[in-house]
């Protein structure tokens, strides 16, 4: 398989979560071994993955990750094929216990309310949720990919007690006192803290503001946007295939600023948007002040 199949099969998955999506970016590079193979190769990979989902950054960052780790191994008198299997297995781990932490972190501060209402389909806040056994859960069917409705599946599959509600009536949901939480993944987190969610996050984030109730986004660092951010937007034919001349806009994913969002739920616990940012500093410092060195003009003579 060459390198733009391997990014393809990423870049039109409209149905897998960033988390997914990022461990599989991982794996392409083992795809590599599968014929000779040089740094040449894994340098148009990580570039063709770090453009591949805008939206979705940990994609992008996982990928320089793997590839800033072959570099270094090959430069130490490593083959590429050792240092590919050392890179992608270090960085897969890393993320994965990220992932755990978070889970683990979520399923925590959901346990404290008796009903909370979600939005789209995490992989993350579905396990966590699935910790929860004693919480109502409301789902949004989250159209037009209807996510929400694979997220509710999935929880009543194994027991839990969910409602499945239009994504309009959200705000209903909340006004009528149904649910204590609301509870969203995210596929990004922007340089203010802001972050990028599925289209219809933020009118359910402000119909919470004003039935104060308290938005919690979970998400790990891996999602910084540090190789830069932008939103996607999907086929017309996901709205509407009639026979009207008319034209439709799909935008997939969309902007919440902090101060719509009550707490962040990491790997390294219950955060406001301050310390999001400070830890967000402490993981990837090094890589944001590379860029800086790289973008900083040169001084004259």
């Amino acid at each position: 398989m060459n390198i733009a199949d391997l990014v393809r099969e990423i870049k039109e998955d409209s149905v897998s979560g960033a988390s997914q999506l990022t461990i599989r970016a991982a794996v392409s590079f083992m795809k590599l071994l599968e014929k000779p193979v040089s740094l040449k190769d894994v340098r148009r990979l990580v570039k063709a993955l770090s453009e591949a989902r805008p939206s979705m950054p940990s994609i992008a960052n996982i990928a320089h990750m793997i590839g800033s780790i072959i570099e270094k191994e090959v430069s130490a008198g490593k083959s590429v094929g050792e240092a590919i299997e050392n890179a992608v297995r270090r960085c897969i781990n890393e993320y994965q216990s990220s992932l755990r932490s978070v889970v683990q972190n979520a399923s925590e501060m959901i346990r404290r309310y008796r009903s909370i209402l979600t939005h789209s389909y995490s992989s993350t806040v579905a396990s966590a949720l699935e910790n929860c056994r004693d919480i109502s859960v409301y789902i949004t069917e989250s159209r037009p990919g209807y996510e929400g409705r694979r997220l509710a599946e999935r929880l009543a599959a194994r027991g839990h007690d969910v409602t499945l509600i239009v994504d309009a009536a959200a705000s209903h949901v909340m006004d009528q006192g149904l649910v204590d939480a609301v509870v969203l993944g995210c596929d990004a987190i922007l340089d203010d803290g802001s972050i990028a969610n599925k289209i219809g996050s933020k009118m359910i984030a402000l119909s919470a503001m004003d039935a104060g109730v308290p938005v919690n986004i979970v998400t790990d660092l891996w999602k910084a946007a540090i190789y830069g951010f932008g939103l996607e937007r999907h086929p017309e034919e996901e709205v509407y295939v009639g026979e009207a001349k008319l034209r439709c806009l799909n935008p997939y994913f969309e902007i919440l600023r902090p101060r719509l969002i009550t707490t962040y739920i990491t790997e390294k616990g219950a955060l406001k948007v301050d310390e999001l940012i400070g830890e967000i500093k402490l993981m990837w410092g090094e890589v944001i002040e590379r860029k800086r060195e790289k973008t900083r003009p040169k001084p004259t003579r």
